[in-house]
């Protein structure tokens, strides 16, 4: 593969981990996991012993939807090299609903986040995340 077209590929994941950002972690919209996650998608950030697939993820975002209002996601840095990108972004959001079983504080969450992708033919196969939600959360 060329210099360019490497490029051009490069280009193109990044705008699949846009999309899947903006929509699933910005709207809330699970459905959106059937178009850009592969089949055999691997979670490597997933709950001890909970399944590796998309069903935790989809699980968090709908229940962090029910707890929280005024979500935003906030791309900072994209990075690719090779089937890989990296995303450093920011989410924010006001605890408005119960959520893990904290009642609702009204208190503004902004936590920070760290993914790696692996893509190929244009969908999301692997995915390793890192935030400091978990601190976050347990201080509102």
């Amino acid at each position: 593969m060329s210099t360019l077209e490497e490029k051009s590929a490069i280009d193109q994941n990044k705008q699949v981990v846009i999309r899947f950002n903006e929509e699933f972690f910005g709207k809330g919209n699970t459905e959106i996991t059937k178009e850009v996650l592969a089949e055999n998608f691997v979670n490597h950030s997933a709950p001890p012993n909970a399944p590796t697939d998309a069903s935790p993820m989809i699980k968090f975002v709908t229940g962090f939807y029910n707890g929280f209002s005024d979500i935003s996601v906030q791309i900072l840095d994209i990075f690719g090299e090779g089937d890989k990108i990296c995303v450093r972004k920011t989410l924010t959001a006001t605890h408005t609903g119960e959520f893990m079983g904290k009642q609702a504080t009204g208190k503004k969450l902004v936590t920070n986040i760290f993914d790696i992708e692996v893509l190929k033919d244009g969908k999301i196969t692997e995915r390793w995340n890192s935030t400091d939600f978990p601190q976050v959360f347990q201080g509102l």
